[in-house]
């Protein structure tokens, strides 16, 4: 299979297409060979628009709903990245390929080159402070730590489910407050420990 014919079709077809017109972030999506990320047997489904399991556990998101979310939250080079539950990887190789300084937490140490590495429990993230924390799958319910770490202006991109359906959301940090925002539906793999406690009806 031609993995790099592939890519120029995934961002011609699955990234342009959805309004992503980054051009940074394109440039970087079509480097970062995202076939290595899958596990062996998957490969030939890298750049499908679906899904994909990585040999960490973790997964893959479909190249638009990726890249919709990195863009909106106009990470730029230079700029503090944390990926919270990104062992897959990826999504770390794309902002280390934009320039930016990234850092991975997960409950497993990853070998990336031009990335750290943060062994931990992902409610805890390291002190920063991260100009984008990026969370590398949904939860329906995340801690406040996540927004603690952010430098003044800096933005949290995480899918917040709702039952089977969910919407991406970027929460941007001013002072001492945090506001955020819908910027499209979306639906991706659901990080363990982040679900809401279920309610007791009499």
């Amino acid at each position: 299979m031609d993995f790099a014919a592939a890519r120029d079709t995934m961002i011609e077809s699955q990234v342009r297409t959805n309004d992503v017109s980054d051009l940074a972030l394109q440039g970087a999506m079509r480097v970062v060979e995202r076939e290595t990320f899958v596990v062996a047997e998957k490969r030939a489904f890298a750049y499908a628009e679906v899904t994909s399991p990585t040999p960490s556990g973790r997964w893959l998101w479909k190249p638009r709903d990726f890249s919709k979310l990195a863009q909106a939250a106009n990470v730029m080079a230079g700029e503090r990245v944390l990926v919270i539950g990104g062992a897959g990887g990826y999504s770390a190789a794309v902002f280390a390929a934009l320039g930016c300084t990234v850092t991975i937490l997960d409950e497993v140490a990853v070998d990336l080159p031009g990335v750290d590495s943060s062994v931990g429990a992902l409610a805890n993230p390291p002190a920063g402070p991260f100009d984008v924390v990026f969370v590398d799958g949904g939860v329906e319910t995340f801690p406040d730590a996540w927004t603690k770490v952010l430098a003044e202006q800096g933005r949290l991109c995480v899918v917040v489910l709702k039952g089977p359906m969910g919407t991406a959301n970027i929460f941007t940090k001013s002072g001492t407050s945090v506001a955020g925002r819908v910027v499209f539906d979306a639906t991706v793999p659901q990080l363990p420990g982040f679900s809401v406690a279920p309610a007791f009806a009499f």
